[in-house]
């Protein structure tokens, strides 16, 4: 039985643990109560345990993930550097073109760009104002827990699952 009916089960056998009469407790349903509790925690574990075992999967992905990344970005630099060399000894040789079977190496002109070097000599004209608006959500909560209604917002309590 999975753990979804396991809790089905306990809430329909706890809804049925009180004499509707005498509001006594009815031992054989607190029998079934602890039997089915055993049950559910057994279930528990063994999810929770599923789900450290994935848990360690994700980490252990997300640790390659940086490795590899490190390792395209180092690789990404070498690239870079070399064709910057490349690019550079051609301009000092004054060679524009290279020509072989299998690729060409040409050295092209790129569109103009604008290279600021001082951005307190530009005039006010030539500048952009972003506005950015952001929500202060610690003050929100500091007022609203201090009893202020903010309309949009609203206090909210989750809970999380923890496994240790």
């Amino acid at each position: 039985m999975n753990l979804y009916k396991i809790a089905n089960q306990y809430q329909e056998i706890l809804s049925h643990t009180f004499d509707e009469e005498t509001g006594e407790i009815l031992p054989q349903m607190l029998d079934k109560m602890t039997e089915i509790s055993s049950s559910l925690e057994e279930k528990a574990l063994a999810v929770a345990s599923y789900i450290k075992n994935v848990n360690a999967e994700c980490e252990a992905i997300e640790k390659a993930q940086e490795e590899m990344m490190k390792r395209g970005l180092m690789m990404q630099k070498k690239v870079n550097y070399l064709r910057d060399y490349l690019k550079s000894n051609m301009e000092r040789c004054g060679i524009n073109e290279i020509k072989s079977p299998y690729f060409v190496i040409k050295l092209k002109k790129c569109p103009i760009s604008t290279e600021i070097f001082d951005e307190n000599n530009i005039p006010n004209d030539y500048k952009k104002v972003k506005e950015v608006v952001t929500i202060d959500r610690t003050k929100l909560k500091e007022e609203m827990l201090a009893g202020v209604v903010v309309p949009g917002a609203q206090l909210k309590q989750n809970n999380r699952l923890e496994i240790k």
